[in-house]
């Protein structure tokens, strides 16, 4: 009978330890599509190195006409409509697509403009192709015959909101209304 108990007993416990591993295989799953290192004027940035805090992560370029700065404006909104306290646990993060027009000096300035903390981002072209796949998100470049600018980027226009463990837990098409923004940030504190 001791043996038994002592065999259920250990059974029980590797289950526990398999449980609690496969649960944390689970977790690192979700969170691991979505990490990236990309470049700011202040160095490399991570998507972990903002543990503890709620990335808001959109993806455009600096020469976008509407869409982009729309977004980053409807977001520095619903942000600022919260108080400091909480408004300090979200980090907006801008990533640029176009990095041959957007220098990471710029793109600080630019981001900044919209959220006084809002970081800029890119990085190379292999790099954001990678990224910008993880997420489920994608971005071409489209020739404009006489233009100045030669080109524009047509792209996909989600906001992607991660909770404190850098797990995805929220993405908004930028045709939503701007009040849902801020119904998502209010939920996930």
């Amino acid at each position: 009978m001791k043996k038994i108990l002592m065999l259920l007993s250990g059974t029980l416990f590797a289950l526990g330890l398999f449980w609690a591993g496969a649960t944390y295989v689970q977790e690192q799953n979700a969170i691991k599509p979505y990490a990236f290192e990309l470049q700011s004027v202040d160095g490399p940035v991570r998507l972990s190195d903002f543990k503890g805090k709620m990335p808001i992560v959109y993806f455009g370029y600096m020469y976008c006409p509407d869409i982009c700065p729309t977004t980053l404006a409807l977001s520095a909104s619903a942000l600022r409509q919260l108080s400091k306290e909480d408004a300090d646990k979200f980090q907006l993060i801008f990533i640029s697509v176009d990095p041959q027009r957007d220098s990471l000096k710029d793109l600080k300035e630019y981001a900044q403009y919209f959220y006084p903390d809002a970081i800029g981002l890119s990085g190379d072209e292999a790099t954001l192709k990678e990224i910008t796949r993880h997420y489920g998100t994608y971005y071409v470049k489209e020739a404009i015959e006489n233009s100045s600018i030669d080109y524009t980027v047509g792209h996909t226009t989600y906001l992607y909101f991660f909770d404190k463990k850098g797990k995805l837990a929220h993405t908004l098409k930028h045709s939503q209304d701007p009040d849902k923004i801020t119904q998502v940030l209010n939920e996930m504190l």
